[in-house]
């Protein structure tokens, strides 16, 4: 009777093919690196035994770069309900939107929940100005937000992320790794393409607009009477999200949208 342990399994053909192995079996999304790291490990468990171990080993960031490419071209041109998404720097295997209502069903999931509108203008605020303080936040949406940031942060799509040098030195906030995973993101800089309007200016660019301000303040002074009329006094609205933003963190309405929560062991940063 032969020894178990001699017994060994065939080796794969391919580096694509170990590549698609490791995105289907990862609890999170996979990075080019990550990758690498994974194949020399083994390299160096197998030893001179494995030729084919030590040739994976060897392979560059840019041919696992084409290995996923090939896999998800594969996986398009099979149609089976499959994609590789790139999701926060690393990439994943995912269902195809256009199956989600099956999936669902399968899975007994009812109407995903989504975000309340203020959680939802609260997100956006802090997405686009990040890192940001409450105090800021509260001066764009015009209301308290402590219990709207204290719930993004329970759900990890939010974090603390430094202080601010403001007197007191409040917390700053910032966007964690899950809300790139929830709303399909491969990195901030996609919420530039989407309304570069929105986002943070520079050091220098707010300095430039300040100094604008003040001189248009001065000339404002000069020429406002020295008695205005109160009805002509009104007071700053809260500005609207925009449709960019009404983009990227989907319709509140919809009943077609997709989960934007998941498994709570899932969302850790």
């Amino acid at each position: 009777m032969s020894n178990p342990e001699k017994v060994k399994l065939p080796l794969a053909s391919s580096l694509q093919q170990v590549v698609g192995a490791l995105l289907f079996g990862a609890d999170h999304p996979l990075t080019v690196e990550e990758i690498r790291t994974c194949l020399k490990s083994v390299a160096e468990q197998e030893g001179e035994e494995s030729e084919t171990a030590s040739l994976f080993a060897e392979a560059s960031p840019r041919e696992i770069s084409d290995a996923i490419e090939s896999i998800a071209k594969e996986l398009s041109r099979l149609e089976l309900g499959v994609e590789v998404a790139e999701i926060g720097g690393g990439f994943r295997y995912q269902t195809q939107p256009s199956c989600g209502r099956w999936v669902r069903n399968l899975l007994k999931q009812d109407r995903p929940n989504t975000l309340s509108r203020p959680a939802l203008e609260t997100l956006a605020i802090i997405a686009y100005r990040q890192p940001v303080a409450k105090s800021e936040i509260e001066a764009i949406r015009g209301v308290s937000v402590d219990h709207v940031v204290k719930a993004l942060m329970e759900l990890h799509l939010i974090r603390i992320v430094g202080r601010s040098e403001l007197p007191g030195r409040p917390f700053l906030y910032g966007t964690t790794a899950s809300f790139l995973n929830h709303f399909g993101l491969s990195s901030l800089k996609e919420l530039n393409e989407l309304d570069p309007t929105l986002q943070r200016s520079k050091p220098s660019e707010r300095k430039a607009a300040h100094t604008r301000k003040k001189k248009s303040d001065r000339d404002a002074v000069e020429e406002t009477p020295l008695f205005a009329a109160r009805d002509e006094a009104t007071p700053d609205a809260a500005p609207e999200p925009t449709d960019a933003v009404k983009e990227i963190l989907g319709d509140n309405e919809s009943a077609d949208a997709e989960p934007v929560f998941e498994e709570k062991e899932r969302e850790e940063v």
